[in-house]
């Protein structure tokens, strides 16, 4: 915790600088509240331990002055046995807590202060997570498919690690569940896990939800506020839709990578935290570089490490297990799970998935709301609900399509299959990037 401590007298700085120190705090003293004032509007603090009687500026206007700029900091003020009314008087304008200044003062009490403020600022961090929409730890179906088991042993290397992941996949093939075991295996888990997804929020209101904003810093910013970097303070931000982020964003995003380093928007003042980004995308970010809508050196910074998502229907064994799961969470309280029949499994087998396991969700939920009961579900129901996509191109047909074409519906195939990652794509047909874009341009 980063505390100031300001206070005329040396001998009183030095015995709390040391109480604090002893408790693993970041400490700075000043002399004076025309100096701790001063720090404040250059550095971040979490806490702010003052002198109610100093000369010049008091306790009590650098009290004032912290709750009207800074009220996420917490402010503990000290008093002689004289001064109990001006502390009191000081609780009610927003101090967290007083301190008297016994003789002989020894720290004692301003460690057991701190013990009781960190107690209580865990507890607003974990409240300011949850209405942000701060993931639960729940339970991961977990798969038996060699694909998956292949992405289970590289988060379990990965995790531990503080670097930043970028995670690629498909649209639905589980991209924020992967992120949410990363976390969840990480020294970070009892830390919060904060998601927010880049390209559900409007541009200009990115900035501002992510790193907060001063009061007045925009019409309708009335009150101060932290966002959601000062929220996973601790623990993990989970960045979706990376490739949806706009340019200045990405600026700001690569100076908190560098540094650890924010500021609010509307504020010159520089914050702090200890935040694990991960971040996820479904495109090709290599090509939105090259298009000169994604910064090369924040790619070079966010994918440190790099997890590929298989698509649903690269792990096809692990269907029976999921159906299982996402039935029992789809029955209605106090009935029994539906089961799936062999013939209903098989058949949702041999679709192509195209939407992955958000896809495999949504007609289980259709099959639910079709055909209600406690009977297994069938063929049938699964039909009834699984679109249906025309027969692939016969080989008679393909025997009177030019080279030209034939080599347009390839790469369109091998593209699909890639989930649109043009990256994969040249890998997969042994080309290089550069001849891949010049045959698309060429196809089209």
């Amino acid at each position: 915790m980063q505390t100031l401590i300001i206070d005329d007298e040396e001998f009183v700085r030095l015995i709390v600088e040391q109480a604090l120190r002893e408790e693993g705090c970041e400490v700075r003293t000043v002399g004076s509240g025309q100096q701790g004032l001063d720090c404040l509007r250059a550095a971040s603090f979490d806490c702010v331990i003052t002198d109610l009687r100093m000369p010049g500026i008091d306790g009590r206007e650098v009290l004032r002055w912290v709750k009207e700029h800074q009220p996420d900091v917490d402010v503990i003020v000290l008093t002689g046995h004289g001064e109990v009314k001006d502390a009191v008087a000081a609780i009610k304008e927003g101090a967290w807590d007083f301190l008297v200044k016994d003789t002989p003062f020894d720290g004692a009490a301003v460690k057991a202060a701190l013990a009781k403020l960190r107690t209580v600022r865990d507890l607003r961090r974990e409240n300011l997570a949850a209405r942000h929409g701060g993931y639960r730890q729940d339970a991961v179906v977990d798969g038996v498919s060699q694909a998956w088991r292949r992405l289970k042993a590289q988060i379990a290397q990965v995790a531990p690690s503080q670097a930043p992941v970028l995670i690629q996949g498909e649209t639905g093939s589980g991209k924020e569940v992967v992120a949410r075991l990363l976390h969840a295996h990480s020294r970070r888990a009892e830390g919060p896990c904060i998601a927010v997804n880049c390209g559900a929020v409007s541009r200009e209101l990115l900035e501002s939800e992510l790193f907060g904003y001063e009061k007045g810093a925009f019409t309708g910013a009335t009150a101060t506020k932290p966002g959601l970097i000062a929220a996973a303070d601790g623990g993990s931000l989970f960045l979706d839709e990376i490739g949806e982020m706009p340019g200045q964003m990405q600026v700001s995003l690569l100076r908190f990578l560098d540094r650890n380093e924010y500021r609010l928007v509307g504020s010159t003042r520089t914050l702090r935290a200890d935040v694990r980004i991960i971040c996820a995308t479904n495109c090709d970010v290599q090509e939105l570089v090259f298009q000169g809508r994604f910064r090369d050196d924040l790619l070079y910074r966010i994918n440190t490490v790099t997890l590929q998502v298989p698509p649903l229907r690269e792990r096809r064994e692990d269907l029976p297990a999921l159906v299982d799961h996402m039935l029992r969470t789809l029955r209605i309280p106090g009935t029994a799970a539906r089961p799936c029949s062999s013939d209903a499994l098989k058949e949702l087998a041999q679709y192509r998935w195209p939407g992955n396991v958000r896809e495999l969700r949504n007609v289980l939920e259709r099959i639910a709301l079709l055909s209600p009961g406690g009977n297994p579900i069938t063929r049938d129901d699964v039909l009834q609900v699984l679109p249906r996509h025309s027969a692939a191109t016969t080989s008679q047909d393909q025997a009177t399509l030019s080279l030209d074409e034939i080599e347009r519906r390839h790469i369109q195939r091998v593209l699909d299959a890639s989930g649109g990652n043009k990256t994969k794509a040249a890998q997969t047909l042994q080309i290089d990037y550069k001849t891949l874009l010049n045959k698309l341009k060429q196809h089209t």
